[in-house]
């Protein structure tokens, strides 16, 4: 008796699922493999320029550590600048954001735009790392600061010796009340530069966690040294503009079909997700992402909501029926399991964190099976739709490797189910509570964190 063609289907479908799950961390390393070797060429693209990696504009709030000022000051933002006052006579703090140690043994030379009252006394602070002993010297804020040739003091005011690192670096100014100091920018740079940065090849066949540990480490033993042998090449950041141009076009274009009531095309999915998925997947998620990219992401979701508004999508529940929803919220106790077998103690977060991702994963999962996953669901074979479902999940979560098979299983599930059932709010709950589950007992272990895109680096 010969198999029928649904059969056929759901092999091909198991067999594609199989090949996905082996492949999503290999393509997760390769977007970090590619993250690093651009950011090395950064590096070096900033110590040939006379700068470093460790180089600050600051023009707005969060462009300085925690976005306020430690001590009693206003901080306001003033075009290209930020303006510090004192409401009192104590002296203040700001802090200058370090992603990672600085080596002041090469980078010997502070360099500071700022426009500060004369009358003001100023100090530099460092920490070579983070738990070590707080330095301080005071310092005139010339356009040239050479750190190492300060009076630097520990904390009993004893001299010490000018520090080698900085894992934290403050400016420290007493200023007369309600006289601003100005900060435009600021760098660490090598008075005298001895020799090209070290560049270290970024080793072959490591996962995304594996290499970001070698980055750490590398950086740890050489803050100066850059990584990968890629070339310097400026941006072009008219490409993006293109980009948004084009999708706005298509989006429109494919939007005048709805004129008229009409179920949504194959062609409408992917519409829907290409927004997302590039702004995601192409490491848009930085810590100031591009308006452009913002837009691309929105315009994506928007398309999403005029199709459920036009009715042009398959139509779904909030909660259905709860008789079946022991299924999708089997995650939770998977999760707990995970956890158990190889996580570490709990760290959970607030209450409130929680009810906020309860509703961020209702988001995620009305445009992924709601919008994206019915589209499929009604044009193609069950197995097919279950499968580019879950893939196109696992995609918004590039290039966590580990966090991408985790979220491709369980959307096998969760789409099979929704896809009989129609119900998002059991799939929702499931996803946020075992999303929390990992976070607090699994994050910072085997899975480095539930960070996408560019946050995931970081």
């Amino acid at each position: 008796m010969r198999p029928r063609p649904s059969t056929w289907i759901a092999i091909a479908a198991a067999v594609l699922a199989a090949m996905a799950f082996v492949g999503l961390p290999r393509l997760g390393s390769q977007v970090v493999r590619a993250s690093l070797a651009a950011e090395g060429a950064a590096d070096r693209a900033a110590y040939a320029a006379g700068s470093s990696p460790w180089a600050w504009r600051f023009e707005r709030a969060d462009d300085i550590v925690a976005g306020h000022a430690f001590g009693d000051a206003a901080l306001d933002e003033r075009g290209h600048a930020l303006a510090v006052t004192t409401r009192g006579n104590a002296p203040v703090q700001i802090g200058f954001p370090i992603a990672r140690p600085a080596d002041l043994g090469e980078l010997d030379t502070l360099t500071l735009s700022v426009d500060a009252p004369a009358a003001g006394r100023y100090a530099l602070l460092v920490r070579q790392t983070l738990d070590a002993p707080l330095l301080r010297a005071p310092v005139g804020l010339t356009g040239h600061i050479a750190l190492d040739s300060l009076d630097w003091r520990d904390e009993a005011n004893h001299p010490a010796a000018p520090p080698k690192r900085a894992a934290m670096l403050r400016l420290e100014a007493t200023l007369p009340p309600g006289e601003p100091l100005l900060l435009t920018s600021a760098a660490l740079v090598s008075a005298n530069p001895r020799n090209a940065p070290i560049r270290l090849a970024i080793p072959p066949d490591l996962s995304t966690e594996a290499l970001l540990r070698w980055r750490d480490r590398q950086h740890a033993i050489r803050p100066a040294a850059t990584v990968g042998d890629a070339a310097s090449t400026p941006a072009a950041p008219w490409r993006r503009d293109v980009v948004l141009v084009i999708y706005g076009g298509l989006l429109i274009a494919a939007g005048l079909r709805f004129l008229k009531p009409r179920p949504a095309r194959l062609h409408d999915a992917a519409l829907v997700l290409l927004g997302p998925i590039g702004f995601i997947a192409g490491m848009g998620l930085s810590a100031r992402p591009a308006p452009v990219d913002v837009a691309i992401f929105g315009m994506g979701v928007a398309y999403a909501v005029f199709l459920t508004w036009r009715r042009a999508i398959p139509p779904r529940q909030l909660y259905g029926s709860w008789r079946m929803a022991g299924w999708p919220l089997l995650a939770i106790p998977v999760a707990i399991g995970l956890v158990a077998a190889a996580g570490h103690a709990p760290a959970w977060p607030s209450p409130g964190r929680v009810l906020v991702y309860v509703g961020w994963a209702l988001f995620q999962q009305w445009l992924l099976l709601a919008v994206f996953g019915g589209i499929l669901a009604r044009t193609l074979p069950r197995p097919m739709a279950v499968l580019l479902t879950a893939l196109a999940f696992a995609l918004l979560h590039t290039p966590n490797g580990l966090l991408m098979q985790l979220c491709f299983v369980a959307e096998l599930g969760w789409a099979w189910w929704f896809f009989q059932r129609r119900a998002l709010l059991p799939v929702a709950l499931a996803h946020a509570v075992a999303a929390v589950v990992l976070q607090a007992g699994l994050a910072g272990g085997i899975l480095r964190s539930l960070e996408v895109s560019a946050r995931y680096l970081q």
